[in-house]
């Protein structure tokens, strides 16, 4: 299955600023089991309506439990959580 995450940060300056973190981190999840691939998408887009990052994630239905219980999981919360506007999770096969 495919499991995006979209973010707007709220200042458009982060997504230059935190997306080799951001890629670190997410590229950490290919460890975990039923995680399959990672993939991120920078906005090519300066419009004020446009969300940030798509994080695209292929996972089994046990990948999306083991990295929704992981530690990259808490530190995205924890770490980018406060900097976003808004975010959409959408899961599909």
């Amino acid at each position: 299955m495919k499991h995006y995450i979209i973010a707007k940060f709220k200042d458009r300056n982060d997504t230059e600023k935190f997306l080799p973190d951001i890629t670190a981190l997410f590229n950490k999840t290919l460890k975990l089991d039923g995680v399959e691939d990672v993939v991120i998408h920078k906005t090519n887009s300066t419009r004020e309506n446009r969300y940030s990052i798509m994080i695209e994630m292929t996972v089994t239905p046990e990948g999306l439990e083991n990295y929704d219980k992981s530690e990259a999981h808490k530190y995205w919360k924890s770490t980018y959580g406060d900097r976003l506007e808004s975010k959409a999770i959408f899961d599909c096969e």
